[in-house]
């Protein structure tokens, strides 16, 4: 029923990134149905967080389709990821945040003892199961320039200079010092 949805942080009842998640959400719904009619809403205003929420970390999904959407709210804690399993899969696709999960589901089941799977694609470093990547060489980080979803914790990150794109192969990991997970619930 729902094809597609959005995943945002709400930290003492403020929405982060809210305009990021705006822009891909128009833009995947564009690029999802077409030209066809699609039901275009302000996510700002379905975002009613429950009082009992106010003073929390939040997670709130955002499934949608053409014509509706579904709003849920989780309270969050956020995790720490130290290792990270390369998993190649070059048949990939996740250029939209679809709601159907379960190539990236049974890639994670192959983590073993990591925290988070790293999948490579054409032996460069794309993403994690749940985000995107970045890479600390000295004082700057990079991300890669081949996301299987360009992130919107990511884009605003580029976007403020914080962190800079670069082709990542698989063969170069062991060349950086730190190595870190990006997504709507956790920035740098």
């Amino acid at each position: 029923m729902f094809p597609l949805f959005e995943t945002l942080a709400i930290e003492q009842g403020k929405i982060q990134n809210i305009e990021y998640h705006q822009a891909r959400y128009e833009q995947s719904l564009r690029q999802f149905y077409g030209k066809s009619a699609v039901k275009i809403f302000n996510l700002f205003e379905l975002i009613q967080v429950p009082s009992h929420l106010q003073n929390q970390l939040v997670r709130c999904r955002i499934d949608y389709n053409a014509e509706t959407t579904q709003v849920q709210y989780f309270e969050y804690t956020r995790k720490i990821y130290r290792t990270f399993q390369p998993i190649v899969c070059d048949e990939m696709d996740y250029s939209l945040k679809y709601a159907n999960r379960d190539l990236l589901n049974s890639l994670f089941a192959q983590r073993g003892n990591c925290d988070e799977i790293m999948i490579i694609k054409n032996g460069k470093v794309t993403d994690c199961s749940i985000g995107n990547l970045i890479f600390r060489q000295g004082n700057q980080w990079l991300t890669p320039d081949t996301p299987l979803l360009a992130g919107t914790q990511r884009e605003k990150l580029l976007q403020e200079g914080k962190i800079k794109e670069a082709t990542i192969y698989a063969k170069d990991i062991e060349k950086f010092d730190e190595i870190r997970l990006i997504n709507a619930m956790n920035g740098l």
